[in-house]
């Protein structure tokens, strides 16, 4: 007998693991389920009481840019403040679970024309 199978017969006579149940796998049992779940959507208050009758929001400035936008708020119109304007945006099935403040930028865009007239410029002054 090898020295292993002799280590693994003695291990099982001191646990007292005898015959069958000594080949059977030992099941596992049922995970817990998790402790955390999802948090809910961020909604400000302003817009929680409009949840109930969404015609009071449309054409309203939203101050609230981390808000979530709910599925009661599709088909309406809604200006969202970026910090120095508001932008005027249409809520659409596919904007429902986002944030209103990923639709109203609040940086400008460079274009290519305003970049290569600084560089123009600059040549300009070198010469």
């Amino acid at each position: 007998m090898r020295p292993t199978m002799m280590l693994r017969a003695l291990t099982k006579q001191f646990l007292g693991i005898v015959g069958d149940a000594a080949n059977t796998v030992a099941k596992k049992p049922p995970l817990p389920p998790p402790l955390v779940s999802r948090k809910p959507a961020f909604i400000d208050a302003f817009l929680y009481k409009m949840k109930k009758n969404p015609n009071l929001l449309s054409n309203k400035t939203i101050w609230s840019r981390r808000s979530t936008i709910l599925p009661e708020f599709v088909d309406t119109t809604v200006k969202i403040y970026n910090g120095k304007t508001t932008i005027r945006c249409r809520i659409t099935e596919g904007k429902v679970g986002h944030k209103f403040g990923e639709f109203a930028l609040t940086r400008k865009r460079k274009t290519r024309e305003q970049a290569n007239a600084k560089n123009v410029k600059q040549l300009k002054k070198k010469k």
